[in-house]
């Protein structure tokens, strides 16, 4: 229990109920990607140098040629050199890409 408070508290949920809740919803929509039920939705988050040779072009290609998979693209420039990429879509790592990581997330038809 104190290990549930200490990550209850920093992540400053009012109580236990609420964040034991969130915790059982992020492993209902890992669960339900893992099953391949329905339409899966997620969301690709990339930081990189957008000083890379070519790297926007091809972050740009990848998109156009994912129209099926690719819902809309959020590009957000961090600072002089690096930029961030919040994109809907499936595929390979690209040079010059410094981090990605792929959130799960769920149309919310499973969720009651």
């Amino acid at each position: 229990m104190r290990t549930l408070d200490a990550l209850r508290a920093g992540r400053r949920y009012a109580n236990r109920s609420e964040f034991v809740r969130d915790m059982l919803r992020g492993e209902l929509v890992k669960r339900e990607w893992r099953g391949q039920k329905g339409e899966t939705v997620g969301v690709l988050v990339l930081v990189h140098d957008h000083d890379t040779r070519a790297l926007a072009d091809k972050l740009t290609d990848i998109q156009h040629h994912s129209r099926a998979v690719v819902v809309s693209a959020l590009h957000v420039h961090l600072n002089a050199h690096m930029c961030l990429e919040v994109v809907p879509l499936r595929g390979t790592s690209v040079r010059g890409v410094r981090y990605g990581q792929l959130v799960p997330a769920t149309t919310g038809a499973e969720l009651t």
